[in-house]
């Protein structure tokens, strides 16, 4: 008898596999169907036929998985409906069996008189047959669960079978728990100890490390080699998990989302009276419960595996991608592209967390670090010259339309300036008072950019004449704006009304149109665009090109990319509608059609 089926028969009073009954709702798989090896090679995922949905509400959706069309067994590691498919994740030994999509019964937990509060996840988990109520049907969330049922639960996980004898002194053949034992063990799920301790209540601590070395083994999760404490910022008692769970909870942690048993509780400060400050405590050494247990799995197969959208597939983006760079103020097309392309985007093994910034980013694409860029503007002239050097041709693909854009206090009674009074502000600092370019009585304070952004490539561009011109010393040492951010937020906490004071600094329109309102986190201060030449900047005046400071964002690959390579496959996807539409929204211009 498989181990599956012992512990169907052993657990029945436990946490054991899910209801028969379920009803077929779909085809089974087929050579063309797609399939990816995960990282390890012991695990394949394969996108099934799931069409069926499609004449389904989105809860009968919702109740959708995969099972194996010989025997009828759920297939645990099985996503939620995607677009008329699933994705199910099979040991490599059952990557030729076939699979059919089926709609699982909503369990009734009869010790829950509201069925929405049992535990996140609990409904997908009993569909997928990793969860069941005991022999009176209760879920019994809060009661908390032995170290051998927790591995239980890792076995049907994984789908894991019995290697030889478990070699621990606590576990014997007639336990019903010793091929648990044995194939956890074998698994490296489980630490070679001396005892298995089956009947211990798991700590919240040990699941942790329990689940992170299943998602490891299933090639979702990498446990890093080395932990320290002082990374898990994300924890008011980060200092009492011991050495042995750190690299787990750390692996979790680098997900970015929420993977993780943790009790809310006061810290003790407060807000103002009546209001204290919480925080998130791991508690690791409390015993876990069956809720949390099964809350913590759930996040772990919602938010850990990527699978690729029919676009991405399509594109041929599901087998590679291209290192992707870029500026400060373009990183929403990377991350609107991948959430395009990818369900989980940021589990993708190379969605990258944040840009180089634009002259880095340049230096990667030369050197052949990165693949593609998303830039605010062309490379500036020393760039240029050390792509020269290496032997290396840019080319640039214009796929949305941007504009420089300056912008002061919105107290500043000033509409509007010329480039020569911009020229003359930034290059030869002719000025001290607003007063002197039309505007009020006020001192006025220019802002820069540091010179190797992209606003400062623009400002070359427009203003320093390709770099012959040089920005004023008395700014660039004294007010320089390091990040994009900064730029809006310096300029709005320089003002000063008594004596008055408005400052002036720039950056691009995109960039500005989508932090601006954000600015109120930083300084309540707000701040307005100024006309340029007596036009001010708007999607209108940027797209017919009145306004004069116009310009495109650019994808920008090296011009020896060969024809299909996935940066190419890239840049020209862009000016496709789809792509066109990930402009849009990542909160840019799209070209005129």
């Amino acid at each position: 008898m498989k181990l599956y089926q012992r512990i169907l028969a052993a657990l029945a009073a436990c946490l054991l596999l899910c209801q028969g009954g379920a009803l077929a709702a779909g085809g089974g798989s087929t050579e063309e169907d797609w399939r990816r090896v995960e990282p390890g090679g012991d695990y394949v995922t394969i996108r099934v036929d799931a069409s069926v949905g499609e004449t389904l509400s989105y809860g009968g959706q919702m109740d959708l998985a995969v099972r194996y069309a010989d025997t009828g067994e759920p297939v645990a590691l099985s996503s939620g409906y995607l677009d008329g498919y699933l994705f199910a994740t099979v040991p490599a030994r059952d990557a030729d069996r076939p699979l059919e999509v089926f709609q699982g019964e909503e369990p009734v937990w009869t010790d829950l008189e509201q069925q929405y509060l049992s535990a996140l996840g609990a409904e997908n988990l009993q569909i997928r047959g990793i969860i069941q109520g005991d022999e009176a049907g209760r879920l019994n969330q809060d009661a908390s669960i032995t170290r051998a049922q927790a591995f239980a639960l890792i076995v049907r996980l994984l789908r894991l079978e019995p290697a030889e004898d478990p070699g621990y002194s606590d576990v014997s053949p007639e336990n019903w728990y010793y091929d648990i034992a044995s194939a956890v063990r074998a698994a490296g799920i489980a630490s070679a100890d001396e005892q298995f301790y089956p009947q211990r209540p798991v700590t919240r601590a040990e699941f942790t490390v329990m689940l992170a070395r299943a998602m490891e083994a299933v090639g979702w999760l990498e446990i890093p080699e080395t932990a320290d404490g002082a990374q898990l910022t994300t924890l008011a008692d980060a200092e009492t998990i011991p050495d042995w769970a750190l690299s787990a909870y750390l692996a979790f942690q680098g997900h970015n989302r929420s993977i993780s048993i943790l009790t809310e509780l006061p810290t003790g400060e407060y807000l103002w009276e009546d209001a204290p400050v919480l925080a998130d405590y791991a508690q690791p050494d409390l015993p876990a419960t069956r809720g949390e247990v099964i809350t913590m799995t759930n996040q772990a197969l919602r938010w850990l595996p990527w699978y690729p959208t029919e676009l991405a597939i399509q594109l041929g983006f599901d087998e590679e991608m291209p290192v992707i760079d870029g500026s400060t103020s373009t990183y929403n097309y990377t991350s609107s592209l991948y959430r395009d392309l990818f369900t989980n985007e940021t589990s993708h093994p190379q969605y990258p967390a944040e840009h180089s910034k634009s002259y880095e980013s340049y230096e990667r694409l030369i050197s052949g670090e990165a693949d593609v860029l998303f830039a605010a503007t062309k490379a500036s002239r020393d760039l240029e010259q050390l792509a020269a050097r290496k032997g290396v041709e840019l080319e640039y693909i214009p796929i949305a339309q941007d504009a420089m854009v300056f912008f002061t206090n919105e107290e500043n009674a000033i509409t509007g300036l010329t480039q020569e009074q911009i020229q003359d502000i930034y290059v030869r600092n002719d000025y001290d008072n607003w007063n002197e370019v039309g505007g009020p009585d006020a001192k006025l304070l220019a802002y820069c950019r540091n010179t190797d952004s992209g606003s400062h490539a623009l400002m070359e561009r427009y203003f320093l004449e390709d770099g012959k011109l040089s920005l004023s010393p008395e700014i660039l040492q004294v007010r320089v704006s390091k990040a994009m951010s900064s730029a809006l937020s310096d300029v709005g906490e320089a003002l000063s009304l008594d004596p008055p004071a408005y400052a002036i600094g720039y950056s691009v329109y995109a960039y500005y149109e989508n932090y601006r309102e954000l600015m109120v986190d930083v300084t309540p201060n707000q701040v307005k665009l100024l006309a340029i030449d007596g036009v001010l900047p708007t999607d209108e005046t940027i797209a017919d090109g009145s306004y004069p400071l116009a310009d495109y964002n650019y994808v920008v690959i090296r011009a020896d990319e060969p024809e299909n390579s996935p940066a190419r496959r890239l840049a020209d996807f862009m000016l496709t509608a789809a792509g066109q539409e990930v402009v849009s929204s990542a909160g840019f211009l799209p070209l005129p059609k």
